[in-house]
């Protein structure tokens, strides 16, 4: 019985405390670098305006109960608990069954290639495979996010789901797991594509040991947006980048117009990085400075769902309805 128990614990802290917990503490890197952006932002506004910022200013945008502690924000709680638990359940059934996948059809992938264009005459130093490796991989992931994302916007079933992560009214860095697990699983072959197309194509053109750069577990370049701003397009704080910047990263605001229910705001900026997919295919909305956005699935109805009818419930809201 003591024996069953003790496995019962250390399953509970595989599947649920270590992935939470690393979740947190990567996150806490960007929040921190993030909050002084916020912080410095926030000041030159108020500065602008004539007013003072004080203790009670950063209070009311960075403390506020009304937004931590708000229906909305205890979804996104649970949601990250939730999602955490199912994707390391996910993450083991696939290293026990499908352990070295995307590396033996990357393997294909790069042998087809050959095939086809020939062997690779490219010789570039390890220090140059890695740095290309980086960008590549950084480029078709979030490539493959921008599509996958759409397509849940396009498609009535799959915005039935992902429409969980519009309902929320407010918005904070945890709005960032906000999802119902089905999405989180429905990501995972889109990982996985992405992942053997980038070490096939890398393998064959700079070599078996292609590798990318990673800083916590993240893409270097991912990890650079991140810090610019990444955790704040969930958030209130309304900060918008240099036009000529804001056709290359996504900014918060361009995320908060996304995240909007104004119909000027539909189905604009799927972009998670690279705004480029946004411009090139015709959905780029570049929010002006104090153009107001409205959080949620709908403009009349603004009654925030319970967890288990988010989870549960028929949330569905047509696009053309919100």
């Amino acid at each position: 019985m003591a024996e069953l128990i003790f496995e019962f614990i250390r399953a509970i802290e595989l599947l649920l405390v270590y992935p939470v917990a690393e979740i947190l503490s990567n996150e806490s890197v960007f929040v921190a670098t993030n909050l002084l952006i916020a912080i410095v932002f926030l000041y030159y506004k108020k500065r602008k305006q004539n007013r003072r910022v004080n203790w009670k200013t950063l209070k009311g945008a960075f403390l506020s109960t009304r937004i931590w502690w708000s229906q909305s924000s205890r979804i996104d709680y649970v949601s990250l608990i939730v999602n955490s638990f199912c994707l390391a359940s996910a993450a083991l059934l696939i290293d026990r069954y499908l352990s070295g996948g995307a590396i033996n059809d990357s393997l294909f992938v790069s042998a087809w290639l050959e095939s086809i264009v020939g062997p690779s005459e490219l010789r570039v130093t390890p220090q140059a495979s890695v740095a290309v490796t980086t960008l590549i991989a950084f480029v078709v992931f979030d490539f493959f996010n921008y599509w996958y994302h759409r397509i849940l916007h396009q498609y009535p079933y799959l915005w039935r789901i992902h429409s969980r992560h519009h309902s929320a009214t407010n918005l904070t860095p945890f709005t960032n797991f906000r999802a119902h697990p089905l999405e989180a699983i429905f990501r995972l072959p889109v990982t996985y594509f992405a992942s053997m197309l980038v070490a096939g194509l890398c393998s064959y053109s700079l070599g078996q040991d292609a590798s990318e750069m990673l800083i916590l577990g993240t893409n270097l370049f991912a990890f650079s947006v991140l810090l610019l701003g990444g955790t704040l397009v969930h958030s209130h704080i309304f900060l918008r980048f240099p036009r000529w910047l804001s056709y290359l990263i996504v900014s918060p605001a361009m995320h908060q117009v996304h995240h909007s229910c104004k119909p000027a705001h539909r189905n604009k900026n799927y972009g998670s990085n690279l705004a480029i997919w946004d411009w090139m295919f015709g959905t780029l909305y570049l929010p002006d400075s104090a153009e107001p956005v409205l959080f949620g699935l709908s403009q009349h109805n603004r009654t925030q769902q319970s967890t288990h009818a988010f989870f549960f419930g028929n949330n569905m809201i047509k696009q053309e309805e919100r």
